[in-house]
C-alpha cells in the first residue's frame, strides 16, 4: 500500500521565491563591489538569463560596463606614477640579488678598518648580507655607549637609505649575570646596544627610519658554547642583516 505524499503549504513556493531573489541579489551586489568589469559582467549576464529570458547585455548594459572599466583603468594609471626601464631593472637586481651590494660594503669597511673585529659575510641562498662587529670595536664592557672609532666607522660606512633593503641590527651578550651599572639585564644590554647603533645609522643619513630595526636577543643566541673568557667575548657582539625589502614584516 503506498502512502500518500503530503504536498507543500502554498506559502513554501512564496518562501523558495523570495530566497532565490535575495541570493540573486547578493550575487550582483557582490560582484558589483569589485572593479572586475568580467566578473560583473558574468553575474549581469546570468541574472538577465534567469529574470529575462535572454543571456545577452543590452545596449544600455554594455556602455555601463565600458564606463567601470575605463574609471578603472585610469585609477591604476594615476596610482601607479611611471618607472624607466633602467630604475626598475636596477631596483629588481637590488631586491633579487644583494651579492654587488655586499662586495661595495667589504670594499667600504676595509678601507676604513683593518677587519680584525669585523666579519662581513653574504648568503646567496637567503640573499642576506650579514656584518658582525665584535664588542672590542664597538662597546665598553657592559656599556651601550658607542666608542668613538665605531661612531666614526658607522658614520663613514656604506649610505643604505635609498637601497630597497630592511636592516636588522641584532645586540648579543654573554650568559654572565650584570652585575651593577644602569641596566639591571643582559636583556636590556642587549637591546640597548642595537638601539645605539640604529640610531647611529639614523643620526649620520646611512638609513631611513623606516627600514631599520633594533633587536635585543641576550645571550640566546651564542656563537660559541664555553665557560671561558675567550668564549664570552666571542659571543659579545652586534649583528647587522641586510635583506630584501620585500621581507619587511
Amino acid at each position: 500500500m503506498s502512502k500518500k505524499v503530503k504536498s507543500c503549504p502554498a506559502w513554501m513556493t512564496t518562501f523558495a521565491d523570495l530566497m532565490s531573489l535575495l541570493m540573486a541579489m547578493f550575487v550582483l551586489l557582490y560582484a558589483m563591489s569589485n572593479t572586475d568589469e568580467v566578473k560583473y559582467a558574468q553575474a549581469v549576464e546570468s541574472l538577465t538569463g534567469a529574470f529575462a529570458g535572454e543571456g545577452r547585455l543590452s545596449s544600455e548594459q554594455v556602455t555601463y560596463l565600458n564606463s567601470i572599466k575605463s574609471r578603472s583603468d585610469s585609477t591604476k594609471e594615476s596610482a601607479e606614477p611611471p618607472q624607466s626601464s633602467a630604475d626598475i631593472e636596477v631596483k629588481e637586481t637590488l631586491v633579487n640579488d644583494l651579492s654587488p651590494l655586499y662586495e661595495s660594503l667589504l670594499e667600504t669597511f676595509s678601507k676604513n678598518s683593518d677587519m680584525k673585529d669585523i666579519k662581513i659575510e653574504f648568503d646567496a641562498v637567503l640573499n642576506q648580507i650579514k656584518m658582525v662587529f665584535a664588542e672590542q670595536i664597538a662597546f665598553d664592557r657592559g656599556n651601550a655607549e658607542l666608542k668613538p672609532r665605531f661612531a666614526k666607522l658607522l658614520k663613514d660606512s656604506y649610505a643604505l637609505q635609498a637601497e630597497p633593503v630592511l636592516i636588522k641590527v641584532i645586540g648579543h651578550t654573554d650568559k654572565l649575570p650584570i652585575v651593577g651599572g644602569r641596566f639591571h639585564s643582559n636583556w636590556e644590554l642587549s637591546s640597548a646596544r642595537a638601539a645605539s647603533v640604529v640610531v647611529q645609522l639614523i643620526a649620520v643619513g646611512s638609513v631611513r627610519a623606516d627600514q631599520v630595526q633594533a633587536i635585543g636577543v641576550a645571550d640566546t643566541q651564542p656563537q660559541v658554547i664555553g665557560d671561558t673568557e675567550i668564549e664570552f667575548a666571542k659571543n659579545r657582539r652586534v649583528e647587522v642583516l641586510i635583506s630584501s625589502e620585500k621581507f619587511k614584516y
